[in-house]
């Protein structure tokens, strides 16, 4: 047995370099200072509700914070006399003189905030968090999910309107899908839930799961990510920042085609004296997913003899989640301190293998179940100010089941015939235990007015084990399978409020790895199974930058030399159609963005803005899974050397909030630049690679949407009338490598797929009380993905929504 002993001291070169980094940010002049005391107020409106986010500072100092959700904040300075201000957008700026002495807090009488009538000049001076997260440097994406409550789609429909983003579906709702951005997929895309990494959340915590009215905002970084989302991400990430409303509910129901079922449940409650906070969300979701395909009818030997259009048979969906988070806020020692508990599980019908609609299954289920208790922490100004701490923990227990028990083989008609196999793929009841213990820490210090240096480390350790009843000594379940991973970030930021923002990073990534491998045969066929351990440390660097070239017009640039780490699911597998693949080295690329935003100078009635963006990618040992036509399964595996360039571009333009269009378009030119390609054998060796330059098969890379919209008011006291289309159009592209004769043929195309979608919404009492219609896919063309996996057809949907805010 060839085992590999881990190096015991692995991680000390990371622990080295953290401690390096907080010598470097914390200068020995913040130790010299006189011992602070707490300024503490609260902040309200003329109504007497809270003002959330209001900005406090002690003028022409570096002492700052932000109001917490109840209005009330507490700002550490040393004593002396200072001039405090607060500002908040839609509010006169208020100034006052205070004196602070050594000893004693200051605890100033409510302030209330008079409401300003003169929006257009506050607007210049404040943007919305949104506006801040597009005036970045990154090639960044934030969209205001608040006009998305109440339709009646998942984060994943939102996330598929915006350029550069494909998300490609193996069925209907809870199907397994294929995020892309900018042509990368899979692993090599991160997703986090408000900044918090969601790699092992299980599946059933996904973004097809999540309803939009979720989230406040969602902010996509396509390449470059700032230090404070740690991670290995190669092509970018999704953000999805949930709603901070300190009192409000936000109920919704919905039902549509294929008996499709979907209701969701978010609350808030915070006591402004105690500082008391509870936070619920939920989200049920259910679907036969019953919708009719194109396929062939096979009979009892595999042979075609006929196409079809039937009813998908056996593909019921099932989902529940449930988030409760208790704690306080607006406290001296902590803006934040919250623990939760997240409970997850699903049930799901398996109708088809990963890439192929070839073969039917008609017995195959699965289930999971998720337990993940946490812990949020943050403070703004600890210990000394200007320094801002946030910290999460959370550890994840995941069980996931594969039942396959049916000797049968299926056609379309849902008519079967025996099997020797034991199963429709090979029996098994194979229960799978994941845990996974991840933290995050966020350090931001302001050295001065104009400039952050920000560290940021992220720990998982991730642990497998299984079990199959209907095989007790599997191989798989007999070697210790875990993963650690550490990310290590250290950022220096510098602003010029409007007019510059640059951030200069650099980052560590290690990972160790243990499994086995097949390193030998027997006389008698078996196999030789030994130890296996893999590990990794790699150094990665880059830029992000904005400049306003003039007022109507901002210039961003970013480039990061970046690795991704391979994940556990790729790594072990899923334990049925994804087979494991422990020799995953970790991917790199040379990520580069370049981009404009342009607002034309039109009248106060009409604004019109252009955002043209240019990529480049350079990325060696790519991991991707090779779809196959004929096989259900298939294994991740590095793919030499991919070249990616591409441009996308986006037009928006409102008329004064009555009328509003936008459109997208993304092209991408994706292609194999390997050399040679190792072959097999007794001499082994390399041959050259004929498919040097041609298109990576199988990814889009044309494609857009259109969104028009309007609203009427007056029809009814405080309520609103609106109306949306939108278009998705994606041009046909081939399933392999396109310059192989043959294979160029009509059969190895996904064609030209275009969808057209209406949205219907009336809300009355000024907004709390909604009902929303909805027609996807109007004309019910035929939408394919992959290997083309048919996504439902034309359908209808209707959602209630109830919603009040304190």
């Amino acid at each position: 047995m060839n085992t590999t002993i881990p190096d015991q001291h692995k991680y000390s070169n990371s622990l080295l370099l953290l401690l390096a980094i907080l010598s470097v940010f914390l200068p020995p002049k913040v130790y010299s200072q006189n011992k602070q005391v707490y300024i503490i107020g609260k902040v309200s409106s003329r109504n007497g509700d809270a003002v959330t986010a209001a900005q406090i500072t002690l003028k022409g100092t570096s002492y700052r914070t932000d109001a917490a959700a109840d209005g009330t904040f507490s700002l550490a300075a040393p004593a002396g006399q200072y001039t405090l201000q607060i500002s908040r957008v839609g509010f006169h700026t208020y100034s006052t003189k205070i004196e602070v002495s050594a000893g004693s807090d200051l605890r100033l009488s409510d302030i209330v905030l008079s409401q300003s009538t003169d929006m257009d000049e506050v607007s210049i001076r404040e943007k919305t968090k949104t506006q801040k997260v597009n005036d970045q440097g990154f090639n960044v994406t934030a969209i205001d999910a608040k006009t998305l409550h109440n339709q009646g789609g998942d984060i994943n429909q939102v996330l598929n309107t915006v350029s550069g983003v494909r998300i490609r579906e193996t069925g209907g709702l809870g199907s397994n899908f294929n995020f892309s951005l900018n042509g990368f997929s899979g692993k090599q895309v991160k997703f986090f839930l408000d900044g918090i990494p969601m790699d092992n959340f299980g599946s059933s915590l996904t973004l097809n799961n999540f309803p939009a009215n979720m989230a406040e905002r969602i902010e996509v970084y396509k390449g470059v990510l700032p230090v404070g989302l740690g991670t290995d991400a190669l092509a970018g990430a999704v953000n999805i920042i949930t709603r901070t409303n300190a009192n409000f509910l936000d109920a919704s129901y919905s039902y549509g085609s294929f008996n499709t079922h979907r209701a969701s449940l978010n609350a808030a409650y915070t006591n402004a004296k105690s500082g008391f906070t509870l936070r619920a969300n939920g989200f049920y979701n259910f679907s036969n997913n019953d919708y009719k395909v194109n396929v062939p009818i096979r009979d009892a030997n595999g042979n075609e003899i006929s196409r079809a259009n039937v009813k998908r048979f056996h593909d019921d969906y099932e989902s529940g989640t449930m988030q409760i988070e208790a704690g306080i806020a607006g406290k001296k020692y902590a803006d934040r301190l919250l623990f939760g508990l997240l409970v997850s599980g699903n049930d799901k019908d398996q109708q088809t293998g990963v890439s192929s609609m070839d073969r039917p299954f008609g017995a195959i289920t699965s289930n999971s179940q998720s337990y993940i208790p946490t812990l949020k922490y943050a403070k703004k100004d600890l210990f000394l100010p200007g320094l801002d701490v946030s910290l999460y923990a959370a550890y994840n227990i995941t069980s996931f089941q594969q039942i396959d028990t049916a000797s049968r083989v299926y056609n379309w008609l849902g008519e079967y015939y025996p099997s020797s196999i034991g199963g429709e793929l090979t029996r098994t009841r194979n229960k799978i235990k994941n845990k996974e213990l991840l933290t995050t820490l966020n350090l931001n210090y302001r050295l001065a007015e104009r400039q952050v240096i920000s560290l940021n480390y992220v720990y998982t350790n991730y642990k497998r084990t299984g079990f199959d009843p209907e095989d007790p000594g599997k191989i798989a379940n007999q070697f210790p399978t875990n993963a650690t991973k550490n990310v290590l970030g250290a950022s220096w930021n510098y602003e010029i409020k409007n007019k510059f923002t640059t951030s200069v990073f650099a980052k560590l990534y290690n990972y160790d790895a243990n499994s086995f491998e097949t390193t030998g045969t027997f006389t008698n066929g078996g196999v030789v199974n030994s130890a296996l351990n893999k590990s990794a440390t790699n150094f990665g660097a880059g830029f992000a930058s904005a400049y306003y070239l003039r007022s109507d017009l901002l210039a961003k640039l970013s480039f990061e030399h970046a690795y991704r780490l391979p994940e556990p699911d790729e790594l072990f597998g899923d334990g049925l159609f994804i087979l494991k693949n422990p020799s995953l080295k970790p991917e790199k690329s040379e990520n580069f963005n370049a981009g404009l935003r342009y607002t034309l100078p039109t009248s106060k009635d009409h604004r019109i803005s252009i955002e043209p963006g240019f990529i480049y990618r350079a990325t060696s040992d790519f991991i991707r899974v090779p779809a196959s036509a004929s096989s259900p399964t298939s294994s991740f595996i590095n793919t030499g050397n991919v070249r990616t360039v591409g441009i996308d571009g986006e037009v928006k333009y409102d008329y004064k909030g009555l009328i509003h269009a936008s459109a997208n378009i993304t092209w991408q030119k994706i292609t194999d630049q390997t050399d040679s390609i190792a072959t097999s054998g007794f001499t082994g060796g390399n041959t050259a690679n004929i498919l040097k330059g041609f298109r990576m098969p199988n990814i889009p890379y044309l494609f857009g949407n259109f969104n028009l919209g309007t609203q009427i008011s007056g029809i009814q006291k405080d309520a609103v009338l609106s109306f949306n289309y939108s278009l998705s159009y994606v041009k046909n592209y081939y399933l392999s490598a396109t310059e192989i004769g043959t294979l160029a043929a009509k059969t190895d195309i996904i064609p030209t797929q275009v969808a057209h979608n209406i949205y219907i919404n009336y809300g009355m009492a000024k907004g709390k009380y909604n009902i929303n219609l909805e027609c996807r896919n109007i004309f019910d063309n035929e939408l394919f993905d992959s290997y083309r996996m048919q996504k439902p057809g034309r359908a209808f949907y209707v959602k209630l929504r109830y919603f009040i805010s304190k």
